[in-house]
């Protein structure tokens, strides 16, 4: 997978995103940091390793797989 870096004001974007929805889930109470796989998708979307579709598909799969295995 070749990583993109992402320019200044792009990474500035993504970050006041994940501020934004990061505060609206710790209103229900919940934090997302407390996640480590969140944590870590979310380093790979600053980073430009991956888009935050990316991010989606890989979560969406692994519980979809979790979900299947334990059925």
């Amino acid at each position: 997978m070749m990583r993109t870096i992402p320019s200044q004001d792009a990474r500035a974007k993504h970050e006041e995103a994940f501020r934004q929805s990061e505060g609206s889930v710790r209103l229900e109470g919940i934090d997302p940091l407390d996640f480590p796989v969140y944590r870590e998708l979310k380093e790979r979307i600053l980073s430009g390793e991956i888009t935050s579709d990316q991010a989606t598909d890989i979560l969406l799969a692994q519980y979809t797989n979790a979900n299947q295995t334990a059925a």
